[in-house]
């Protein structure tokens, strides 16, 4: 079982963000309690660990994060990586990977720095609610409702249930700032923008006609016992009429009533034979070479209708629809939904982006030359191949 570190993903935030209502601006507000003991012990823990090297470190206005801190909350991820892919592809996959992850943390906290402005102790008390249900939450499915499992596996990650919370506070209070801050600049699509939308995706999302096929598929070489390596003119002939035997001897069955699958079970040499012959959906350009003679005459069958022999240079097939799929085309209409959710995701993307460039120009970070800082990032991941989660 795959054991997840912080149980919501965003698109459950998301939802949450929705239930807590406005978000309002309060200068001389005071966090409760219970947060602010847990934000300074987190900002004290990150000033402690952080090295002294200023290259080993980040500075995003007045937050700390370093190398070690970075990773926290995916080391677990990365561990399982480590532990996966040899030296050489797991050091090319944290090259890889590594400006992604300092760039989302520093997204995070800018994020972060301006949301936390933003929010009062009523709203705090929705939080620390929500994030009390999601840690019962990962302890019940996760680790059988007991807590002491949870606690032991985030030891191994050098995390305690407290670092949970709190990284959960962080992720529900930006994704809340986000629904009030950007969901309203959201401008609804006009009809010609879902028209060109619908004209551009009508393809992918349109279900072409197919249908379902039994086989009765008698093989030529099977007839050829010892002989099959390097068989004689005389011995393909005869292998051959014996192969159209049998196959003529399936049509007279199937002919006197006799159900398909029954006479695929006795007669055929394919594959699906134990099936009675049943391959399920198929489409043209789906199968072998060998078989598309039985699938090109599929496609001229009725529902339930069978074809006469089919007779190809190895083989002699009899071909069965078993059903009829006609397909499906999504009208305009029918579309509308989907292309209106896409268009307010994109437009939705697209603000988050604008907004957290904006922040970044405004922000102080240290250093600007984020290169020393990535060569540790690197460094400390790579060290979990040989080091495991801790």
């Amino acid at each position: 079982m795959k054991r997840h570190v912080v149980g919501p993903t965003m698109i459950v935030l998301l939802c949450m963000a929705g239930c807590m209502g406005p978000i309002r601006s309060n200068p001389d507000r005071s966090a409760s309690s219970n947060h602010a003991s847990s934000e300074a012990r987190h900002n004290a823990r990150a000033e402690r660990s952080a090295p002294q090297s200023p290259g080993d470190r980040v500075t995003v206005n007045s937050e700390i994060i370093n190398a070690s801190e970075l990773l926290r909350f995916i080391r677990e991820d990365v561990s399982r990586q480590a532990a996966t892919l040899s030296p050489v592809e797991f050091r090319a996959h944290v090259k890889q990977q590594s400006p992604r992850w300092i760039h989302d943390k520093i997204t995070e906290m800018l994020l972060y720095q301006k949301a936390s402005l933003q929010y009062t102790e009523e709203v705090q008390a929705n939080i620390d609610k929500f994030v009390d249900a999601e840690v019962r939450k990962i302890v019940t499915t996760e680790h059988e409702g007991i807590e002491r499992r949870y606690d032991k596996h985030l030891e191994s990650l050098g995390l305690t249930i407290d670092d949970i919370r709190q990284q959960l506070r962080r992720e529900v209070i930006i994704t809340s700032f986000l629904q009030q801050e950007i969901r309203p600049k959201i401008v609804e699509p006009t009809r010609a923008d879902l028209l060109a939308a619908y004209k551009e995706n009508v393809q992918k999302w349109s279900k072409p006609p197919r249908k379902a096929m039994s086989l009765i598929d008698v093989r030529v070489r099977d007839r050829l016992g010892e002989s099959a390596a390097n068989p004689s003119q005389e011995q393909l002939d005869s292998a051959r009429a014996e192969a159209r035997s049998i196959i003529e001897s399936a049509q007279q069955e199937l002919r006197s009533g006799t159900e398909f699958s029954e006479v695929a079970k006795r007669y055929s040499d394919g594959l699906h034979k134990l099936e009675g012959g049943s391959w399920g959906w198929v489409s043209a350009g789906s199968v072998r070479a060998r078989f598309e003679p039985a699938v090109g005459a599929l496609y001229q069958l009725e529902e339930n209708g069978f074809s006469d022999i089919i007779e190809s240079q190895d083989a002699f097939f009899i071909v069965k629809c078993d059903q009829f799929d006609p397909g499906h085309t999504p009208t305009f209409q029918q579309a509308q939904p989907v292309l209106r959710e896409e268009y307010n995701r994109i437009a939705y993307n697209q603000l988050i982006a604008e907004l957290v460039t904006e922040l970044r120009n405004k922000a102080h970070i240290e250093p600007r030359n984020l290169e020393p800082f990535h060569n540790a990032v690197v460094a400390e991941a790579l060290a979990l191949q040989t080091a495991g989660p801790q």
